[in-house]
C-alpha cells in the first residue's frame, strides 16, 4: 500500500500544514509504511493528485482549497481513497455560520451571532473569518471603530460577526467516533492568537482539563455529537468556551493539526494513544469510507 502525504496548499495555512505533514511523513515511515510527501502549490494544485501514484491520500491540509472538501470532491472523481472527512462534510464544517446553525440545532449553546454590523447591540464582540482557521485574522472589536478597522482588514473574505465570551478556551477531539477527551488552553497573552499557537512558551496545555465534571462531559458530548452529525470521519477537534459553567461551542476542526505537540494527540494521550496510534488509526478509517 503506497500513501501520499499531501501537504502544504495554498491557504494562510500552508506552514502550519507543511509541518503536520512532515510529522505524519515520518511517523508513516516510522511504521513500515511505503509513503512520501508532495508538496502542494499554486502550479500543482489540481496536478499532483493526478500525476503522484499512491493508494490512498493522507490529507494533512489546512483551511482553503484542502479542508473545504474541493481536494476531497477532486479525489472522489479520480476514484482515490483519502484520509478524514468526505467531500460534502469537509464543506459544510469548515463554514463556522452554517456549523453553528446546525449546533444551535441541536441544542448546543453558542454564542449570539450578528448578520451584519448594524444588528450590534454590545460588546465587546469577535470578528473572524468564516473559512479559516488557525485563528489567522482574528479581531476582538471593543467598538464600532474597531469593527469598521477589522471589516476592511477582512474586505475579501467571508466574515462571522459574534458576541466575545470571556472564559476559559477548550478544546475536545473525536477519533474514529470516539471521544477523546478535554483540554484547556491557557494562553499567557490573555487571546489564543496565531502567536499564541505556535510560538513556543505562548500557552499552557492542561489534559484532562481541570474544569468541572458537568462541563467537562458537555464538551465530550457535544463535540462527539457535532461530529456524528456532520458525518465526519477520521478525527475531528471541537473548539469551545466555557463561562459560568456554560459550554459555548465556536468550530469544528475536521483535519486537526498533526504535529508532534498538537492538540489532538494531546488529546489522544488520554486514552494511552501514541501519536503513531493516532496516524495508524486516521489511515484505518479511510477504508471504512
Amino acid at each position: 500500500m503506497k500513501i501520499a502525504v499531501f501537504m502544504g496548499g495554498i491557504s494562510t495555512e500552508r506552514e502550519v500544514s507543511l509541518k503536520t505533514g512532515s510529522a505524519v511523513l515520518n511517523s508513516l515511515i516510522r511504521q513500515g509504511y511505503e509513503a512520501y510527501g508532495v508538496n502542494l502549490t499554486n502550479e500543482n494544485l489540481v496536478t499532483s493528485f493526478i500525476e503522484n501514484e499512491y493508494d490512498i491520500a493522507f490529507l494533512s491540509l489546512h483551511g482553503g482549497c484542502g479542508e473545504d472538501g474541493r481536494v476531497q470532491g477532486l479525489l472522489d472523481l479520480l476514484g482515490k481513497k483519502y484520509t478524514g472527512s468526505q467531500a460534502a462534510p469537509s464543506t459544510v464544517a469548515m463554514d463556522k455560520i452554517i456549523t453553528k446553525k446546525i449546533a444551535d440545532s441541536l441544542g448546543i449553546k453558542i454564542p449570539k451571532t450578528y448578520t451584519n454590523k448594524e444588528e450590534i447591540d454590545k460588546f465587546p464582540i469577535v470578528i473572524k473569518p468564516s473559512k479559516e482557521g488557525s485563528s489567522t485574522g482574528l479581531y476582538i472589536c471593543k467598538d464600532m471603530e474597531d469593527v469598521e478597522e477589522a471589516l476592511e482588514s477582512l474586505s475579501n473574505r467571508s466574515v462571522i460577526i459574534e458576541e466575545y465570551i470571556k472564559g476559559v478556551e477548550l478544546t475536545a477531539g473525536v477519533l474514529d467516533g470516539e471521544a477523546l477527551g478535554v483540554l484547556k488552553i491557557i494562553p499567557h497573552d490573555g487571546i489564543y492568537n496565531y502567536e499564541s499557537k505556535y510560538t513556543g512558551g505562548k500557552t499552557e496545555y492542561e489534559y484532562p482539563a481541570k474544569i468541572s465534571a458537568e462541563a467537562y462531559e458537555n464538551a465530550m458530548r457535544n463535540a462527539k455529537l457535532i461530529h456524528d452529525e456532520l458525518k465526519l470521519s477520521g478525527a475531528s477537534r471541537s473548539d469551545f468556551i466555557l463561562c459560568n459553567d456554560k459550554v459555548y461551542f465556536l468550530e469544528v476542526n475536521t483535519c486537526p493539526g498533526m504535529t508532534e505537540t498538537s492538540l489532538l494527540p494531546k488529546l489522544a494521550t488520554l486514552k494511552n494513544y501514541t501519536f503513531d496510534d493516532v496516524v495508524k488509526k486516521i489511515i484505518f478509517t479511510s477504508h471504512k469510507k
